[in-house]
């Protein structure tokens, strides 16, 4: 090949290389949380506890991020395997996705319908439980209350759970017109807590004290980096939350469980201690 076609083929490359980079074809993706799963995808069946007659849980996770950050809803049931409980999940997790969101989708309604669920978890966008009352209570409860009534009428005995997420790490300050106290974590998770605790008693539901465990850690151990960025948690901070969830849904302490996650197995038995406390009302507000 001569010198000048050589030259025209690299020209004729690096052009069409420009040209697919600009369509998106070659853009780069980097979130600060792994992937998205795909809407509704159903758990592998996990082996089997050594326990034959084990009971089996079916859970149904609806939320966005920060549920499928740091693979929550595998780590919930890993413990619950080493507990002997044989957990299966399911999840619709798209990003960003807001309980009115979900009210309206006919994947979830689907899911809800299908019925079978021993514990349906609701969780919203990371923001909107820390706003006013009144935006609470016209963007938030009544998408919960529909979410809440699906699920009871297709699976009677279901358990609603409420994710008390964690408030950002820095707190809001892109909404201080809204509530001035979202400008600092402190004052973000309180008003988050309290939302969640509102929408376990208007659904008569069960909440999941995350945002309480989180404070207690952040509080006690701030070398323990719970964060993945400043909205998402990492490993650390899913393992936390997971702790919660086993001590709320199995009602049973998650201290001295085999199931670490990849932990440092003395980071993992200081979450462990300290979701037990979250989950029997320490930290908890009036």
């Amino acid at each position: 090949m001569t010198r000048r076609r050589l030259l025209f083929w690299i020209f004729a490359l690096a052009v069409s290389g420009y040209a697919a980079l600009r369509s998106g074809v070659f853009a780069p993706t980097t979130p600060s949380v792994p992937p998205a799963p795909a809407a509704a995808a159903a758990a592998p069946e996990p082996a089997a506890p050594s326990d034959p007659n084990a009971p089996t849980l079916h859970v149904l996770f609806i939320g966005n991020s920060l549920t499928y950050a740091g693979d929550l809803p595998a780590m919930v049931q890993g413990l619950a395997r080493t507990a002997g409980v044989n957990l299966v999940y399911a999840q619709h997790t798209p990003g960003g996705a807001r309980l009115l969101n979900h009210a309206a989708d006919p994947q979830v309604r689907s899911l809800l319908a299908g019925g079978g669920w021993d514990a349906v978890v609701l969780q919203e966008q990371s923001q909107w439980p820390a706003f006013g009352d009144e935006q609470v209570r016209s963007g938030i409860e009544p998408y919960a209350d529909t979410l809440a009534a699906a699920a009871r009428a297709a699976s009677p005995s279901v358990r609603i759970l409420l994710y008390e997420t964690p408030a950002r790490r820095n707190g809001d300050s892109t909404n201080l017109a809204v509530s001035p106290d979202m400008a600092t974590y402190d004052g973000m998770q309180l008003r988050i807590d309290r939302t969640y605790e509102r929408l376990a008693a208007l659904l008569q539901g069960t909440l999941v004290p995350a945002g309480v465990a989180w404070s207690i850690a952040r509080r006690e151990h701030p070398e323990i980096n719970l964060y993945a960025d400043p909205v998402h948690p990492g490993r650390v901070g899913a393992y936390l939350i997971a702790c919660v969830f086993h001590a709320t849904l199995l009602k049973r302490s998650p201290v001295g469980s085999s199931y670490t996650a990849g932990l440092d197995p003395a980071v993992a038995a200081t979450l462990q201690a300290i979701a037990w406390r979250a989950a029997n009302g320490e930290g908890a507000g009036p």
